[in-house]
């Protein structure tokens, strides 16, 4: 892998210019009069912003899984879709065209379609700015991630009506100038790798004067696989960089200044983390027996070096093509504490865009087979504008209250796509099946809303919840010689409550919430007339109770059932020509109940823990009719595991007055996935451990650091996304199965370094 280990020596030496770049100011400084890293606050104190204020997590009314910076950086949560091991309630399949807005389900409950229209059920908000669609891939100098479950639309909006994941970034810090560098460093087939990763963060605060200060940083995020390429033997390269800049600041004692902006630009050869074959069939008739292959499938991936089985992640292909994508934005946040209240203001504006061949240019990568089918490049933008004013009161106030407006306009535009199917019975000789494309299109989604959500205070132990919003959107869809498509739609979402304090370390509480997601417009892909799909209201009712044990380890429990009129669905099959088609529809009377449990926080001041369990029975109604024309009425939605159970945790031992060792591990437990919306077991994968961890030595001042690591230590090929039929079903009725695999699918191990200046 001679790619491969270029890439790590230049790794190597970015690091060395970055701890050099960084050292040099550093060394300037008298050594002895840097100040280590302030301790952690204990959990019963972690602040939280779940409610667009800043509380306790231990007296906000909504079940919140919370991860710090520590735990972050200890679980090497370095992606949006690496959040899923943090919170046992959270799944995000990182597979193309999946998770519209990329916060996958909560619960069971999701949005996962190609729908250009579609928003999202998780939102994900940053640094209180929702990113829409438009969102980001990198996590890096964060603060704090709160996963809040069940419908937050009261104060979050409309693409929350599963949940929300909220990200706060560090802060710029007034009169001080730090720096730090950290790196992951892997290579494929080194001490038992399957891919290669290398992951740089770097960051430096700026004091610009005693009421200003700035904050830069940034992330370079290189990978080698998981796929291959059989003919040229190099593994995949998918390459990310972002950067972000902080100013904070206070011109005076009431006023509060927040300037944000970043970048971010990624690249994936050959279509990335996309399809392999896991299961084919032999020689047999195809399409309803118009062919017939007296080779098959299985001996043609072979002539080119590709094994068929579970956790293949080999393709053959002499061509080559390469995707890029792009995503920045910036956002001014303005807050002016006018007593009693305060005021906020946050404009936003995000753009993404996609240029290049796309994750999908060829569909089965394999040359030697008869179908082939290729999405010629793509061209797609988005933008996103959003506007927010919010008037907040005093935490102190018998009535604490928050009222406000929103207004986004989000804009996608699509230039036309072409699929190209051909038939290639052998060499030279090309059969054109189909050609389709899409024409270009622009959707756009414009909405404004009106919000206010107050907590009451009965005596000094009840307190009342009650929150409204008022939306209205317009969803609109231009294409070239069709008829502009429109769908308007004004709806209420609310939410009432109490909780109460039963001890000084324990409170009680009960909702029930009505969320609104908006609708979608479906454009199908085989020319049909593009149609409307009803917005989406789920409705919530959820008990439960936080309590602080051991002087510092917070419970979390709670009991929820869900159900969701108009729920948002989409059913893929694999058509004639073996073109993937996806439909959208609305079913009514899925339902999502459960209980959950988490734990986090320290046990002792040498032991943290987090964990959680979930059951979550997240179900299709009675009489659905599956997509193999079967009844799966009753059983588990699709991407949704029943139970699923995680632990994290890091135990230190002082070695000596300047090191101190320690040992993290990080585990996940899920019970069976399926993938499709059918009854076939192939495309299902079973209950499973996926164990990662790491050990290592660091500074007592927290200044240096470094360790090993592993994830994924028993290398289970936990897929992203399997679809049966491809790229067809034979007539004696094998399913020949696809699936994508991700960097959760396969071990990883290397070496961690952190420094501190």
């Amino acid at each position: 892998m001679q790619k491969t280990g270029q890439k790590t020596r230049q790794f190597a030496l970015l690091c060395g210019v970055a701890v050099s770049a960084f050292g040099v100011p550093a060394m300037a400084q008298d050594a002895t009069s840097a100040e280590p890293a302030a301790a952690a606050p204990p959990p019963s104190e972690i602040i939280v912003t779940a409610q667009r204020r800043a509380e306790k997590v231990t007296e906000v009314p909504i079940s919140i899984t919370v991860a710090s910076a520590a735990q972050l950086e200890r679980q090497q949560v370095n992606t949006v879709n690496d959040l899923a091991r943090i919170a046992p309630s959270l799944e995000i399949q990182a597979a193309p065209g999946q998770n519209t807005g990329g916060g996958g389900s909560i619960r069971g409950i999701g949005t996962m379609t190609f729908s250009p229209g579609a928003v999202a059920s998780v939102g994900v908000v940053v640094d209180q700015v929702s990113q829409g669609n438009a969102n980001i891939s990198d996590l890096f100098d964060v603060a704090r991630v709160e996963v809040l479950k069940g419908p937050q639309g009261t104060l979050f909006g409309l693409t929350t009506s599963a949940g929300v994941i909220n990200i706060t970034t560090n802060a710029p810090k007034f009169g001080e100038f730090s720096a730090r560098v950290r790196t992951e460093l892997s290579n494929a087939g080194t001490a038992g790798a399957k891919y290669g990763n290398q992951v740089v963060q770097g960051v430096v605060n700026i004091p610009i004067s005693s009421n200003m200060a700035a904050r830069i940083s940034g992330v370079a995020n290189l990978r080698q696989g998981v796929d291959r390429n059989a003919t040229t033997g190099d593994l995949n390269d998918n390459n990310r960089y972002s950067v972000r800049g902080r100013l904070l600041w206070e011109p005076t004692d009431r006023l509060t200044v927040n300037l944000i902006g970043d970048y971010a630009h990624s690249s994936a050869e050959n279509g990335g983390d996309f399809f392999t074959f896991i299961k084919t069939s032999g020689p047999g008739s195809f399409f309803g027996g118009a062919g017939y292959d007296a080779v098959g499938i299985t001996d043609r991936l072979a002539s080119c070096g590709v094994t068929v089985k579970e956790g293949n992640r080999d393709y053959c292909t002499s061509s080559h093509y390469k995707g890029t994508t792009s995503n920045y934005g910036g956002s001014v946040q303005v807050d002016y504490a006018a007593d009693p209240f305060t005021l906020t203001s946050i404009t936003a504006y995000r753009k993404s865009g996609e240029l290049g061949s796309g994750a999908s240019s060829n569909v089965f990568r394999g040359d030697p087979l008869e179908l082939q089918v290729e999405n010629e490049p793509v061209d797609r933008n988005l933008n996103l504008f959003t506007q927010e004013f919010r008037v907040s009161s005093a935490a102190t106030n018998t009535i604490e209250y928050t009222v406000g407006a929103f207004y986004s306009n989000q804009k996608q535009n699509r230039d036309p796509e072409t699929v190209n199917v051909t038939l290639v019975p052998a060499e030279n000789v090309v059969i054109p099946i189909a050609s389709t494309t899409v024409p270009a299109l622009t959707i756009r989604d414009e909405s404004l809303a009106f919000f206010g959500q107050a907590t009451t205070h009965i005596g000094d132990s009840l307190r009342l919840i009650t929150g409204t919003r008022y939306t209205t959107d317009r969803l609109s869809l231009q294409m070239p010689s069709t008829a502009d498509t429109v769908l308007n739609a004004e709806e209420w979402s609310w939410r009432l409550g109490a909780q109460y304090d039963l001890a000084r370390n324990t409170m009680a509480y009960a909702t029930v919430s009505r969320g609104f997601k908006g609708g979608q417009i479906a454009v199908p892909t085989d020319g049909r007339t593009p149609y409307v799909v009803l917005p989406e209201i789920p409705t919530s009712y959820e008990v439960g109770f936080k309590s602080t044990l051991f002087g510092g380890w917070v419970a979390d429990v709670s009991a929820f059932y869900m159900k969701i009129d108009n729920f948002q669905a989409q059913s893929c099959t694999v058509d004639g020509t073996g073109v993937i088609s996806c439909d959208q529809k609305n079913v009514n009377g899925v339902k999502t109940r459960g209980v959950e449990v988490n734990f986090f926080g320290n046990i002792t001041p040498n032991l943290s823990l987090n964990t959680g369990f979930i059951y979550a029975k997240a179900t299709y109604p009675k009489g659905y009719l599956g997509t193999d024309g079967t009844d799966i009425g009753g059983s588990q939605l699709a991407y949704s595991p029943r139970y699923k159970f995680t632990l994290s945790g890091e135990y230190t031992v002082p070695i000596g007055e300047r090191l101190g060792a320690f040992l993290a591990a990080d585990t996940v437990w899920k019970s069976r996935i399926r993938y499709e919306e059918n009854s076939y077991s192939g495309t299902t994968f079973r209950p499973h451990w996926m164990v990662g961890g790491r050990m290592g030595l660091r500074t007592q001042d927290q200044r240096y650091q470094v360790s090993v690591f592993v994830r994924n230590l028993f290398n289970v090929h936990e897929p992203s996304l399997m679809q049966s039929s491809f790229p067809y079903t034979t007539d004696s009725g094998e399913a020949n199965v696809g699936a994508i695999y991700g960097p959760q699918s396969f071990r990883n191990v290397g070496i961690s370094l952190d420094a501190k200046f």
